[in-house]
């Protein structure tokens, strides 16, 4: 699980970009990165006629925090409340560390549907790719899933892995990340390329991923997972404007 730990650990903004002028330097990802087709018209409909809006995260370690206000659902919901100041909007975060694809749809039941949300973000992979499971098998299991939430009358957001230069050379993320996206595509879901979105920084020299000072961690983890909330709210909002 050595590896695992490392996918999932301090992820950290040190210097500043450019390239999305709507969004803070420290944020800045390309348009391309954030603006999926526009595929939430139920989302959007709540939204111009401010109705509760409930959101449940189902992901693992880097969705579940360390402490609830530390992670990207907290931040994600202080943006879009930040969006939407008349509209009801709750975020519940129902993220476990160490979760495949297949036991996250296993908690579905208990964990996502007594909540009747508006909006599913699922985000999942690592733990997959981390194990080497079968691929098909992982993208099976997204089908299965999407077609639950879905059923369920909530829609979706799927989020795929991070992105750390130093797991991709000894983690083969690949063909999950093909699965996540071609699972999207196929099912119509608006998904959120985190993994692309983080190379991007990471190449642009905007994050050192490695590097850290330890006694630096957790302040300056808690600020990349703001970003990266405020990123999915605009990204969350984008897909909703079907209809404006």
């Amino acid at each position: 699980m050595r590896l695992l730990a490392l996918t999932t650990g301090f992820l950290i903004p040190l210097v500043a970009g450019s390239a999305w002028a709507q969004a803070p330097a420290h944020c800045a990802a390309p348009r391309e990165l954030v603006e999926d087709e526009p595929r939430l018209p139920a989302l959007a409909e709540r939204f111009r006629d401010h109705q509760p809006v409930t959101i449940v995260v189902m992901g693992g370690a880097s969705s579940a925090g360390t402490t609830p206000d530390s992670g990207y659902p907290h931040f994600l919901e202080l943006a879009l409340k930040g969006h939407h100041p008349d509209t009801p909007i709750a975020v519940i975060n129902r993220s476990v560390a160490g979760n495949t694809a297949e036991q996250m749809v296993e908690r579905f039941p208990k964990d996502i549907y007594p909540n009747q949300p508006a909006l599913v973000v699922w985000e999942t992979g690592t733990v997959d790719a981390v194990r080497g499971g079968d691929v098909d098998s992982f993208a099976n299991t997204l089908t299965e899933g999407v077609e639950a939430i879905q059923s369920h009358k909530a829609e979706l957001v799927l989020m795929d892995m991070q992105y750390n230069p130093g797991t991709v050379s000894v983690i083969n993320f690949q063909p999950y990340l093909d699965a996540l996206h071609q699972t999207a595509e196929l099912q119509g879901v608006t998904l959120f390329m985190r993994f692309d979105m983080m190379k991007y920084w990471s190449e642009a020299g905007a994050f050192d991923f490695i590097n850290v000072p330890r006694e630096k961690r957790a302040t300056l983890a808690r600020e990349f997972y703001e970003c990266l909330g405020e990123r999915l709210a605009d990204a969350i909002d984008f897909a909703a404007r079907i209809g404006e």
